[in-house]
């Protein structure tokens, strides 16, 4: 299913059903409710069939997302069976066979009620890409997906957790495993936990992203990565005749490109302000592949216009401006696809984007990158809008968090503190939008990519080494095609670089001169934004909500914090964002 919300304490009817639709503005999914003298439990209707919930004599098992299953056949995905996937799973977890990280593929989650001992089982993926959130309560506990929605359910609105407010303004995510509230937390990746209203009964950590390399070369990691994605893909679309991805004008998509089977009908979207020159890439590499392209504009400030629908369905302390299929979902028909496949998180996991490398890199992509031990991210943060008591608890986070992150990576910390849990990447609510929309399948969150990405070396990673040498097939038909940063993806980096070098400088100039004008990326302008009237509108409408924020040093009127340069553009979008969500 989509989203759940759990409480030990009995609700009144159809109250699960207001909270959980709550999360969308328009055409919110039917939901499901169960009750009983163990509590009430709410399901919304999942976007992958199979996975309705399923409730026996005993038990009532639920299934979050859409794993995709291995110890049997996915032919379910295009039938009309709405148990078959749920009563699968539940029938190995019954025989005791279920391994959890071998069985279940990508986002998911399960709660399975015990209906006459009342021991609530709840278990979380690798990474948590599907996050649950936990209140406990005296004598209750209350379990949900997300996190507004549970909070409005356990009545903690008016508990909000001002340094994670302050926390998520300046980082982009509020530091694991706190949120917006004061007394919600975030569950264990990769964990097994049975509980009561009253104790914890157990809690199984079933896998650690540890370090060490089984692998005796890359070239043997690549075959197993491009074997991963294969086996990943193949099993989704088994019984499919027609799939949708996204596409973009970079390498991820094409890769996509290449491991759909041919023989499938494929479409490829993009969303852009205008034709320009990452849809004019993106369009010659869809015909390059033999798929039909379809691109959908939207105005300049769109991302101001989807503000509180977007906050609605991604919840507090997740940046809302990673919503991008939200109202395209529907122009584009996207909801009719039994998979939409999407290429998200591989520089996160394979080509080491969070890594600590030679400075330089990030602005100059033409440049070798290079690791550099140690890590910054725990460097005391400042700024004069949060009181140092706030900024001192801030600190004191993350510390904990990169001690926990050291234990299992000393020498990767750096790049793993924003990337263990996964509710760290400031980008992640793209998969809580995608999954709540369409049938979404990110093909680098398959579980065997999420290991490889875990356990080669960074130096494999960096410059894209390990990637180049898995899934260079798939980039032959568009060999000669540049990438929208310059760089030609299919030959090795150091053949690349070069190339990527004078095509970024001529890109660089014609901005400069003006033969280039407007925005060339896939997303949307900061500048024109910030700029904006659409803006300055919505800073009008939330100012007052300001008061609610005690942590920002009230001699700064909203006007001005959004005039001066003590926040950055993206902080103060953060900004914006809280004072809605205060609302």
């Amino acid at each position: 299913m989509s989203d759940f919300i759990f409480s030990s304490l009995a609700q009144p009817q159809g109250e699960l059903t207001k909270q959980i639709q709550g999360i969308y503005r328009s055409n919110p999914p039917e939901v499901q409710e169960f009750h009983g003298t163990w509590g009430s439990l709410g399901v919304s209707r999942n976007t992958y069939k199979g996975f309705d919930p399923l409730e026996t004599q005993d038990h009532i098992f639920v299934v979050i997302g859409g794993p995709v299953l291995y110890f049997r056949n996915n032919r379910f995905l295009t039938e009309s069976d709405p148990f078959v996937g749920t009563e699968a799973i539940y029938r190995r977890w019954l025989s005791g066979e279920i391994e959890w990280d071998q069985d279940l593929s990508g986002p998911f989650s399960v709660l399975i009620v015990d209906k006459k001992a009342a021991h609530i089982t709840y278990v979380t993926d690798l990474m948590m890409f599907i996050p649950v959130y936990r209140f406990k309560g005296e004598n209750a506990l209350f379990l949900g997906t997300h996190v507004d929605a549970l909070a409005r359910t356990a009545n903690q609105t008016s508990h909000r957790d001002q340094v994670s407010l302050a926390d998520f303004i300046l980082h982009d995510a509020v530091t694991y495993p706190y949120t917006t509230y004061r007394n919600i937390r975030q569950a264990s990746p990769a964990c097994i936990m049975t509980e009561t209203p009253d104790a914890v009964l157990s809690q199984e950590v079933y896998w650690l992203p540890k370090e060490g390399n089984p692998y005796e070369s890359i070239d043997e990691a690549a075959t197993a990565l491009r074997e991963a994605l294969e086996r990943y893909v193949g099993r989704v679309t088994e019984n499919m005749d027609e799939v949708a991805q996204f596409i973009s004008g970079g390498e991820d998509s094409r890769v996509l490109l290449g491991l759909i089977p041919q023989d499938l009908r494929r479409h490829a979207f993009i969303f852009l302000d205008h034709m320009n020159r990452e849809g004019k890439i993106a369009e010659k590499a869809a015909r390059a592949y033999g798929v039909d392209f379809h691109a959908a504009f939207r105005s300049e400030t769109h991302y101001l216009e989807i503000l509180e629908e977007a906050s609605d369905l991604v919840g507090s302390g997740h940046q809302y401006h990673h919503a991008h299929t939200l109202g395209f979902h529907e122009i584009c028909g996207l909801t009719e696809y039994p998979a939409v496949f999407g290429g998200y998180l591989s520089d996160t996991l394979l080509k080491g984007l969070y890594a600590r490398k030679v400075r330089g890199s990030t602005r100059f992509p033409f440049l070798p990158e290079v690791f550099v031990p140690g890590e910054t991210r725990t460097q005391p943060v400042t700024c004069p809008l949060f009181s140092d008591a706030i900024l001192e608890e801030i600190n004191h986070r993350r510390i904990a968090h990169m001690e926990r992150v050291r234990e299992i990576r000393p020498e990767t910390a750096h790049e793993w503190f924003v990337v263990w849990p996964v509710t760290m990447r400031s980008g992640v609510p793209n998969i809580y939008t995608n999954r709540r929309l369409v049938s979404s399948y990110e093909v680098f969150l398959c579980h065997d990519v999420v290991r490889i990405g875990a356990a080669v070396p960074i130096q494999w990673k960096l410059n894209r080494r390990l990637f180049h040498k898995a899934t260079r097939a798939y980039l032959e038909p568009s060999k000669w095609m540049l990438h929208s940063n310059g760089m030609l993806p299919y030959f090795p980096w150091y053949f690349s670089k070069p190339v990527q070098f004078f095509v970024w400088c001529w890109q660089k100039f014609a901005e400069w001169v003006g033969i280039t004008k407007g925005n060339q990326g896939p997303w949307f302008d900061w500048n024109v934004l910030i700029n904006s009237r659409e803006l300055k509108e919505l800073i009008e409408k939330y100012s007052e909500n300001l008061d609610r924020l005690p942590l920002v040093r009230q001699k700064n009127p909203a006007k001005s914090i959004f005039e001066d340069s003590i926040l950055t553009k993206e902080q103060k979008l953060n900004l914006l964002q809280m004072l809605y969500q205060l609302s």
